[in-house]
């Protein structure tokens, strides 16, 4: 294979031997709760106006509470089919929640890249989840979206739950993980 550039190889897709497995998320950091909840839960369907109100959102005086956020990846590499990916910045992790008190009307997160990380970035065996934590911060449920183990480059597909209640006040996370690692989090604070 002598002469054959990353971005050949990138271009192309790496192989998919290693991509039959689950990676599961890391959470060493994270303080968790004796009896948290994690459940894998594929998410709804995202219309195009959901889309545009995470990039511009609408504050409706009268309408239910919302908040919108982005946090920034920062730099990393990982490996994924024997290629390193290098991930520049410009890349962000977008969430926006709707509801009031407990009750959850929609929530929304999704990764976008600008400028030179938007044709440079890959993001390979990678998932969105919602990690809720109680008002001592200890998480108490996670929400795992699917494993994507394709590869995606310039943005990542936005996952999205639909109306659920959670149990306590305290606050809802969006975290973003690559080949099983946390690369980005934002969090909104839920309170009564």
């Amino acid at each position: 294979m002598a002469g054959v550039s990353t971005a050949a190889l990138l271009a192309v897709g790496a192989s998919t031997a290693q991509a039959s497995e689950d990676v599961p998320s890391d959470y060493s950091g994270e303080v968790l709760a004796d009896d948290v909840v994690i459940e894998d839960v594929p998410g709804e369907e995202v219309t195009p106006e959901e889309e545009e109100e995470v990039k511009a959102p609408d504050y409706t005086p009268g309408m239910p509470a919302s908040a919108t956020g982005s946090a920034a990846l920062g730099v990393f590499s990982y490996s994924h089919g024997g290629v390193t990916i290098k991930v520049p910045s410009g890349c962000f992790l977008t969430h926006a929640i709707k509801g009031s008190g407990k009750k959850v009307n929609s929530q929304i997160a999704g990764i976008d890249c600008v400028g030179v990380a938007a044709l440079g970035s890959r993001f390979c065996n990678s998932r969105l989840e919602f990690h809720y934590a109680d008002t001592s911060g200890k998480t108490y449920q996670i929400k795992r979206g699917p494993l994507r183990k394709t590869c995606h480059t310039g943005s990542f597909p936005t996952y999205k739950l639909g109306a659920h209640t959670i149990p306590k006040h305290g606050k809802s996370c969006a975290q973003f993980f690559v080949n099983g690692k946390r690369k980005a989090v934002q969090c909104h604070f839920i309170t009564k």
